[in-house]
């Protein structure tokens, strides 16, 4: 054969190998928006922030194409769903998959299996059994009956060889995942662990080293890979030899956790767990100036990263709050005089007496309270147009204090602010929770010092809130 030639097929076999098209036409029905999300791969991993949003028109359709290996492991609207090379037709009819053109049986029983958190099932298998034999049957057995359907439909040819070993591999990590949490949980909820549970821990991180690369396509491997190094090396084996951990700052524990992950893990594995947990310290929206020298740490370690735009964004949310937060406070941000003496929530209506007020309970550690702060400036128009007073309560705790009140000037939030004492707090819960523990963020409503709506609409409801509030004017 011609020398030119039989380079010219190598180089064509390689790029088929290395760097094959897939494309995607997903056709939605029945869709309560025309928004559909996509989160794609990461240099084969299962990267949470990788999520495209995109849109579609009348036709309802949308056509999407990446680069892929051999397969990938794609999320559309909350699917999971294996793709291969080529072009892959698929129909969801109110988010949920129904139809595709390839493996389809295989997807929709794929989409039918148990996707209750890891941890979760991880208990309900220590309930079964709670001896280390039973536990290693139970999984076994389970993951066996699991592929046994797959099993068929290879065999009839109903699903492709690539689809079916990629199942396999994913029951068999779930399986090596769902053993080590076991051990995990036990110690959590008993602060112990027998001999038994302790040599499965150690068993299963012998027999399937955390730092196996082939697992981070896993949705849960990064908790499993974090429980490891910070749990099981840093927590439970000194323990387990008369060492009790030193309490840590929350800078110093955040600086210990990165620096687990960097010692006990190598290669693209570590890069990808690095990139992970700064991605999951940052979504906490604390906004700690030390995960921006993390980040910078990153960066400089690994400076082509495809992780590092994904962390971009979240670090620049965090340099204008560390800027933010050295101004005053603006006129319309203020403290109830004396607030950390108000004990009742009577004593706290009884300050607004004559007023209609409309209450925000919230947290600086609660995602949902602060994701409604994106509808602040409408809601405060609304409230001032009609003489309606903004108070905001907040749940966190004494050391939290300075975190607070750095937050009310991030995220301009006008109107009176008072931070919970215990007593506070306690008839908070007593009242608007039955004295079970509370959730939020809670919304009220005040009229003349009284309480007359216990559960108000959400500022992200907008017209429908306004109308609530407008009949207590």
């Amino acid at each position: 054969m011609n020398r030119t030639i039989l380079f010219i097929l190598l180089i064509t076999g390689a790029i088929n190998t290395f760097a094959q098209q897939a494309k995607i036409n997903i056709k939605i029905l029945y869709a309560k928006s025309n928004l559909v999300k996509i989160q794609t791969p990461v240099d084969n991993t299962w990267f949470y922030p990788a999520i495209k949003e995109l849109s579609f028109g009348a036709d309802s359709t949308i056509n999407y194409s990446f680069p892929v290996k051999n397969f990938a492991w794609l999320s559309i609207n909350n699917n999971q769903i294996l793709i291969e090379p080529g072009t892959t037709n698929l129909v969801l009819d109110n988010n949920i998959l129904v139809k595709s053109d390839r493996n389809m049986e295989g997807m929709l029983l794929f989409g039918k299996r148990n996707t209750g958190f890891y941890q979760h099932r991880a208990i309900d298998y220590y309930k079964r059994d709670s001896t280390v034999a039973g536990l290693y049957q139970l999984l076994e057995n389970d993951k066996n009956e699991t592929l046994k359907p797959y099993a068929e439909l290879f065999s009839k040819q109903k699903i492709s060889a690539n689809f079916y070993n990629e199942i396999k591999r994913y029951f068999s990590a779930e399986q090596v995942i769902l053993q080590a949490a076991i051990p995990m949980i036990v110690l959590s909820t008993k602060q112990k662990i027998n001999n038994d549970l302790d040599k499965m821990w150690a068993d299963v991180y012998q027999k399937y080293p955390v730092n196996n690369f082939q697992y981070a396509f896993y949705p849960d491997f990064y908790h499993h890979a974090r429980y490891y190094a910070s749990t099981y090396l840093h927590y439970y084996l000194p323990l387990k030899n008369g060492v009790k951990p030193s309490q840590k700052s929350e800078d110093e524990k955040i600086k210990s956790d990165y620096k687990n992950f960097e010692d006990n893990f190598s290669g693209k594995t570590k890069e990808y767990l690095l990139a992970t947990f700064l991605y999951d310290e940052m979504m906490q929206s604390k906004y700690q100036s030390i995960l921006i020298d993390l980040f910078n740490k990153f960066k400089s370690n690994y400076p082509k990263s495809n992780f590092s735009p994904f962390l971009q964004p979240l670090a620049e949310k965090i340099l204008t709050y560390q800027k933010d937060i050295k101004k005053d406070y603006a006129s319309n941000e203020k403290f109830l005089a004396n607030y950390d003496e108000i004990n009742s929530l009577d004593g706290l209506m009884n300050r607004f007496k004559g007023k209609t007020v409309f209450v925000d309970i919230w947290a600086t550690w609660c995602g949902p309270c602060k994701a409604e702060f994106e509808y602040s400036a409408g809601l405060e128009k609304f409230l001032q147009a009609k003489g309606v007073e903004m108070l905001f309560i907040s749940m966190d705790k004494d050391t939290e204090d300075q975190r607070w009140k750095e937050m009310i000037k991030y995220y301009k939030l006008s109107g009176s602010h008072i931070r919970t004492n215990n007593a506070l707090q306690k008839d908070l819960i007593d009242k608007l929770w039955e004295g079970k523990g509370y959730a939020i963020p809670r919304y009220l409503i005040i009229k003349d010092g009284k309480l007359v709506v216990r559960d108000a609409l959400r500022p992200s409801d907008k017209e429908k809130l306004y109308r609530q509030i407008g009949k207590y004017l």
